[in-house]
């Protein structure tokens, strides 16, 4: 397990959307492997919906997409994450009962339905819709393709206006 994952920072204590401008927040791990990807995602996912955020993964596929709605099932089985799996459909496919307060979706297609208050990337393009949430999370592992394209997303976030925060989990403390 990631120790620092314990330590993620409070940059989502906002509870209540206001008018302000949106920011991003780039979590630089010092590991390479997709399950210590993984495992920050379900920290991030447990410590932002406590605080009450509606949460929006987005992925590259269909497969990526169930691979975290099984990982969420499966990963800590003390830990409830009430979660759903948008197909771009009308409704989404209920893999557990969302909360409406704090409701999970992970979808992989340009349709994000209602959301627009954390959108963690996944996928190795920003969506189009992302400009429409108050948070964009990107969670950055030392693989070679994985930072060319967090780069790519860096460069676009900031390019169109957004605020973007580095959370750099590499340094010793």
């Amino acid at each position: 397990p990631l120790s620092q994952i314990a330590s993620i920072p409070q940059p989502f204590a906002i509870a209540v959307k206001t008018d302000i401008m949106a920011k991003a927040d780039f979590y630089i791990l010092n590991k390479r492997d997709h399950s210590d990807r993984l495992a920050f995602l379900f920290r991030l996912i447990e410590k932002t919906s406590q605080l009450g955020h509606s949460i929006y993964i987005h992925t590259n596929s269909l497969q990526q997409a169930t691979e975290i709605d099984d990982y969420l099932w499966t990963h800590k089985v003390e830990s409830f994450l009430p979660h759903e799996l948008n197909h771009g459909q009308d409704k989404p496919t209920i893999t557990n009962t969302a909360s409406p307060l704090q409701p999970i979706t992970i979808g992989f297609t340009e349709d994000c339905k209602d959301h627009d208050d954390l959108l963690i990337n996944l996928a190795s393009e920003l969506p189009g819709f992302y400009k429409k949430f108050n948070r964009i999370a990107e969670i950055v592992i030392q693989d070679d393709g994985i930072l060319k394209e967090l780069r790519l997303h860096y460069r676009q976030i900031t390019n169109d206006g957004i605020e973007a925060l580095i959370h750099d989990f590499r340094q010793k403390k």
